[in-house]
């Protein structure tokens, strides 16, 4: 036997798992968000990387992709046959009252190019700029214009990829480092205008602004030299989530499952409360055993309850426990 090092082997070799090209990702994604081996896929990562970046992904990935998407299919049935019966009531009994909502945000306003529902607050000229910048800044194009800018950027980013030919990180990105710039230049502008058109307050009393604020200042502070490949960098992927305004449609859906915050965040407290219970009482219960570092310690044993709960290969761990 002989120890060395391997530069370079082909997938057919490694395996198609990874995370060095967009289409590689995409199957990793998919692989693991299917809850089918994902524990080999994030132990493989925390070899690689610093242990609390591979765990924080997969987890987060299992409870959002995993679990929440399943239940988003489930609500939208759900919601659907509500619709239903209530239109088979109103026709079968009329309408029996009507909701006054005194707290409306929007109104339904109309000229020569069609009818739209504009936000009331939108009307209000907060900053100091002129008529004609609000007219930009309420104009199609102008959002037109800044989508197609983000859904640049996140092509260009896709086209990334890396390679373990024993080479930095850094080499295979310098190129992209001034193209970088310019997007983020961008999209700094874009946040001034915005902020000289409706003032300080009017900006930044919006939830979506004060997200656009947010990544402003981390991509522009990743962009810095010293910066530039760092934690940043989140920044700069987080960009593509502003495309879901791209589609009214999807943004409103978005907001139904992720507006009423307080619940999804008494669901994911919930569920940490429930795995800290779990793995405290698992400790004491199996942290004796001979040759099994499952529990030996609470991480250990939280991680193992958290594989438990994603139903992955939790057959294993009960037969060795079983066995000893």
């Amino acid at each position: 036997m002989k120890c060395m090092k391997l530069d370079f082997l082909s997938s057919y070799v490694m395996g198609f798992n990874g995370f060095e090209d967009i289409y590689t990702s995409i199957f990793t994604v998919y692989q693991a968000s299917s809850q089918e081996g994902w524990v080999f896929i994030m132990y493989r990562a925390i070899d690689s990387l610093p242990g609390w970046r591979a765990v924080f992904f997969f987890s987060t990935m299992i409870f959002f992709l995993a679990w929440l998407v399943k239940n988003v299919f489930i609500a939208v049935i759900t919601e659907t046959f509500n619709e239903i019966r209530v239109q088979f009531q109103q026709h079968l009994w009329g309408v029996r009252g009507q909701i006054q909502n005194s707290s409306t945000t929007q109104l339904l306003t109309g000229d020569d190019s069609g009818w739209k529902l504009i936000t009331i607050d939108d009307n209000k000229h907060g900053g100091l700029a002129p008529e004609a910048c609000h007219a930009i800044l309420r104009s199609p194009y102008f959002r037109m214009i800044v989508m197609t800018v983000i859904l640049a950027n996140g092509i260009v980013t896709a086209t990334m990829h890396f390679k373990h030919d024993g080479r930095p990180r850094q080499v295979f990105y310098e190129h992209y480092y001034y193209i970088e710039i310019v997007f983020t230049l961008f999209l700094d502008m874009e946040t001034l205008f915005k902020i000289y058109c409706l003032g300080w307050r009017g900006y930044y009393k919006h939830s979506i602004h004060k997200f656009e604020l947010l990544l402003a200042i981390g991509t522009t502070l990743h962009v810095i030299p010293g910066l530039y490949l760092s934690g940043l960098t989140y920044f700069q992927v987080l960009r593509v989530v502003r495309l879901i305004k791209a589609s009214p449609m999807l943004e409103g859906f978005v907001y139904k499952i992720f507006g009423p915050g307080k619940k999804l965040g008494s669901l994911i407290i919930f569920t940490m409360c429930l795995l800290i219970i779990s793995s405290s009482i698992s400790m004491q219960l199996f942290c004796f055993l001979c040759d099994f570092t499952k529990f030996q310690s609470f991480p250990e044993a939280f991680m193992s309850m958290f594989q438990i709960l994603t139903q992955e290969a939790w057959v294993e761990v009960m037969d060795e426990v079983m066995i000893r």
